[in-house]
Formats: C-alpha cells, structure tokens, sequence
C-alpha cells in the first residue's frame, strides 16, 4: 500500500500544476470579514449530544444549503446571523470569555484575528472546558440510575493556530491546533462477575491528545483557466490507560498522513468540470497492528445560474485494511453518487434533490472525538453508500423560513454506540450495515432582530445488520446495537430582547431512542440571559437540564442533573 500511496500522490500533484489566463464569474468569491463573537456555550455541550452544522436558507442570490444533520448526532443550533454592512470596518479583532457553575463547570474562550501586514495574517483560537461533579450511576440490572454517586470528570485545553500569506496568484496557508482531554470512568462495582473497588486508581488516569498539522495552497487569480486548492497535513491521536487492556499502562497511538483538494476548470460562466481528491494514510501502534489507506477521487460537473444549481458526480473509493490479530483484512472499492439538483422559484423558494455517499469515520482519531469512553476502539472503516433526499425549503415573507424534507441512508460498518453492561467488556461500540428512513420539518421566524423561535422534528426508522461483542443483556443484536439512535428528535427555542441589551433564549431538547431499556429519553429544557454591560463587555449565564432529568448522553454515560454556567465576556 506505501507504493501506492506514492503513485497516488504523485498523481494529484500534476493535476495542480496546469495555467493559463481566463475571465469567469462563476467561482468569483466575496470575503467578508465578521465580528469575532462567539455564541455562549452551551455547558452541557458534553454531556448532552454533540453540535452539528444546520443549513442556512437566506434570500436569493446566496447559495442555499442542502446537507442535512447527520443522523448520528443531535442538538439544537440556530441560524447564523448576517453582520451588517455598516458594522465591518468596526469588527473586534478579540474575543475573551471565562464562565464558572455547579458541578465544576467551566467555559473559558480566547480569539484573536492579526492582520500582521496587507498580505499576512494570523488567527489564534484558545480554550478550556469541562466538569466535575457527583453523578448518579447507571443501575443496569433495573435499566434505571440508581442513587449510588460516581464523582465524574471531563477537562479539555485546545489551541489552535492559523496562518495566511497572499502571494500574487495563490495563498499560501499554514496552522494547527492542538487537545488535551483528561477524564475517568464509571467505575464499574463488578469485574467478571465479582466486587472490585481496586478499580478506583486504574479508571481515574484517562488521557487523550489530539494533534493536527497542515500545509495548502489555493489559487486566487481568477483569470487562470484552472483554479485549485490543496492541503497536506498529519493528524496524531494518543491515549494513555485504555481500558480494553485494564490495568496495562501502555499507549495506544495512531498517525494519520492526508492530501486533499479539489481541481477545476470554468467552461463558461455557467459551467464548470472538477475533480476532487482525498487520500490518507492510517497507522495505529498499540497492542495490535492496524493500518488502513483509503484514496478517494471525485469527478463532478456543476452548473449555476439563476434559477438551477446543479452539480453531478461520482465518488470512488478505495479502502485497504490491513489488521494484524484477526482475519479482517480486506481491499475494497466503493462507488457512491455526487448528485445535487435545486430548483429556485418565486424568487424564495428552492425544490432540491441529492444523492451523495462516502467515507465516514475511519480511524480512532474521529472515533473518539465523538465517544471518548469507548472500550472497543478497532472498527473498519464507515461508507455511505446513499444519502439521499427531496426536500422543499423557502423563505416565504421576510424573517420567514421554513423547510420539509425526507430522506434515505444506507452505511457499511457504522459506527453504533451502546449502553454499558455491567462489566468493563460491555463498554462498547458495535459495527454493522445499518439502513435509516427518515422525515424532516423545520420552521424559524426572526422578528426585527427582537424575536425569533424555531421548530424542528425528525422521526428516523431503523434497520440494522450485524454481530456485536459478546456479553449484554438485550433480547436481540438489534436491540443492542440501536440502543443509542434516534427514533424522534424534537427541538425548540425562542429568543427575545426584552429591553436594549439583553437577550433570553429559552429552549427544549428532546430525543427518544430506538431502545426504551436505554432509561429516560433526552429531555433537556434550558435557559440563558446575556447582558452588555458596555459596548464591549457583557455578562452571560446559562441553565441546562432545568427538569433535572436523568438520561444517558451518546457515549452511554450519565448526562449532569441541573447545571448552570455564569461569566463574562470581552470584545477587544
């Protein structure tokens, strides 16, 4: 696989190298600088589930999104606010926020944008969050919490740095970030079947680190016949005590090689002919052996004009796995669609349609990123065969959105994650083919920039196929392997300025799961105020989980009881 891996890099780079001169509007990009003001965060970011990107419908002439929430993941996040034009040139380069609550939660945050000369720039984003606090357990035998207390720990540190610099006809960029997470686990009271408090000391070193690295190149001179964008980088993943090996003090590493980009070409001003690239090397040490390369290229062909945007296209795929202690080694290749189709009419409303697929999680490094307290960490690699919709969205009258859809995906090996048994060999993830059938209807209005609510229901139908771990105790592989997916998802919130300066949000989060044995549903009703006390200081404070319910988050871990998060922050 390194050769080719060589012959595949090779490859891309020639396609980067072509250049002419030619005039074209298609691809012609407007920047706009935006006030660096992050929204409050929610303090139960963990513990609840985690954020996902929504599409934003603004009016015509701005590209409407039609990707839809992946259905692994749920909360609500409203729609991103448009800075007006007089409040551009006056933006704050720097952002600082610190916030304290019960439980041990903390929610500090720093930013700054340099504009070190008219060609270069750097941006630096820094921050540190978590908790820890007494949570009741999870009584498996009874499927229910149980009033014994697990004192719950969860801290992250990242930093991340971004680097730009304009050359005549490409910007070069150059950045990184890195995470640290610390945490414990629930203690189980039983190992094999007998009483071990011996567990406290082994369960409370949990460490994680992530790294990241990148170099790129994008083109910015628009008469050129072939524009293109590249980047190539390295990913790092560590973690010290894993528990799938108990009490063995070792560290499991993986190092992930990457190039990605895309080429293209504009015919005309309509339209245009790509390729897209996608290549990455997956290498873990640990007890065992397992390397995965995957190479992927993504011919398409797009259209664009007032009244049709269209693009058209394939992805294909190439996955090795070689695994060391089992027979699972395998060299596959896989073809999804790149269908995009929308119709805009009225001026407002737009009628789209997709078909798209590709590679999911695939490497340990995205893998905890969603479930840190997995036990079970070696799975093959995602693929989505189909993600198809149709659907109909619309701003029918000013500060009016609404959208309805529905949808079918089918995935190889996903990823699912269960609720944990009564030992430490319960604590896992389980892979299997999994087909879901689902329907979407949203609503949002902004008033003024006073008042604004939104509505949002998803209802999923689930099939599964596959073996999972052994031990458990759920009448069928089924049943265990969805107990954390989403059967009905319900989210709500409205926002209000009561007086100048202050904004109330009040909103409800609610998710029943394909398997009733998984506990209560999601039920979270929360709260938040944000004052400015000047033009550029305000006090924020946030209430999560108001109802006091208890439920398991998507790691199968108990969510934190009422919660709230106060402090201030600073634009600069």
């Amino acid at each position: 696989m390194k050769k080719i891996a060589i012959l595949a890099g090779m490859g891309l780079m020639s396609l980067v190298a072509a250049h002419a001169q030619q005039d074209s509007t298609l691809n012609r990009t407007v920047v706009v600088e935006n006030q660096y003001n992050p929204t409050v965060m929610d303090a139960s970011k963990i513990n609840v589930l985690p954020k996902v990107e929504e599409p934003v419908v603004p009016k015509m002439h701005i590209d409407y999104a039609t990707s839809l929430r992946p259905v692994s993941a749920w909360s609500h996040q409203t729609m991103a606010p448009i800075v007006r034009e007089a409040g551009k040139e006056n933006a704050y380069r720097g952002y600082r926020r610190a916030g304290y609550g019960n439980n041990g939660n903390v929610d500090a945050r720093l930013g700054y944008l340099w504009d070190i000369s008219k060609k270069d720039r750097l941006s630096l984003a820094a921050s540190f969050d978590g908790w820890n606090g007494d949570l009741n357990r999870w009584s498996w035998d009874e499927h229910c919490f149980s009033d014994e207390k697990w004192t719950s720990r969860m801290y992250n540190t990242k930093v991340g740095l971004d680097y730009k610099h304009a050359f005549k006809k490409v910007d070069f960029l150059l950045g990184g970030d890195y995470h640290s997470r610390v945490f414990n686990y629930m203690i189980p009271r039983y190992f094999n079947g007998d009483e071990d408090p011996s567990f406290d000391g082994f369960f409370n070193k949990q460490h994680q680190t992530f790294a990241n690295a990148y170099i790129g190149f994008a083109s910015t001179d628009k008469h050129m016949p072939v524009q293109f964008e590249a980047q190539a980088g390295i990913r790092y993943f560590d973690e010290k005590y894993p528990t799938r090996d108990y009490f063995s003090e070792i560290t499991s590493t993986e190092t992930n090689l990457f190039v990605k980009g895309n080429v293209w070409t504009n015919l005309n001003e309509e339209n245009s002919l790509g390729l897209g690239f996608n290549f990455d090397d997956y290498n873990q040490a640990t007890d065992w052996a397992d390397e995965v390369m995957a190479i992927e290229f993504n011919p398409y062909y797009a259209k664009q004009n007032d009244t049709w945007k269209v693009r058209v296209g394939a992805h294909l795929d190439w996955i090795g796995r070689d695994v060391s202690y089992s027979e699972d080694n395998y060299d596959k290749f896989y073809v999804s669609p790149d269908v995009n189709v929308e119709y805009i009419f009225s001026d407002s409303y737009v009628l789209y349609a997709k078909a798209g697929g590709g590679r999911g999680i695939s490497s340990l490094y995205e893998l905890m990123t969603i479930a840190p307290y997995l036990v079970e960490h070696s799975v093959a690699p995602t693929y989505m065969t189909l993600d198809a919709a149709l659907g109909l969205k619309a701003s029918p009258a000013d500060g009016w959105w609404f959208n309805v859809s529905g949808g079918y995906q089918i995935r190889e090996n996903d990823v699912c994650m269960c609720i944990i048994g009564p030992s430490v060999d319960d604590m896992q993830n389980t892979v299997g083919d999994t087909e879901v059938l689902y329907a979407t209807a949203e609503l949002k209005h902004d008033y003024k920039d006073l008042f604004d609510f939104s509505l949002k229901g998803t209802y999923y139908n689930w099939k599964w196929d596959g073996d999972i771990p052994s031990g458990g105790s759920f009448s069928s592989q089924e049943t265990h392997a969805l107990s954390l997916k989403p059967e009905l998802e319900v989210n709500a919130e409205v926002g209000f300025k009561p007086v100048q300066g202050l904004r109330i949000n009040v909103g409800y989060d609610y998710v029943k799961r394909c398997n009733d044995d998984c506990g209560d549903p999601v039920s979270n009703l929360h709260a938040g105020a944000d004052y400015a006390l000047m033009k550029n200081l305000s006090i924020f404070a946030q209430f999560n989980n108001l109802l006091n319910k208890e439920y398991v988050t998507i790691s199968s871990f108990p969510a934190q009881g009422l919660n709230f998060l106060g402090g201030l922050s600073l634009r600069f």
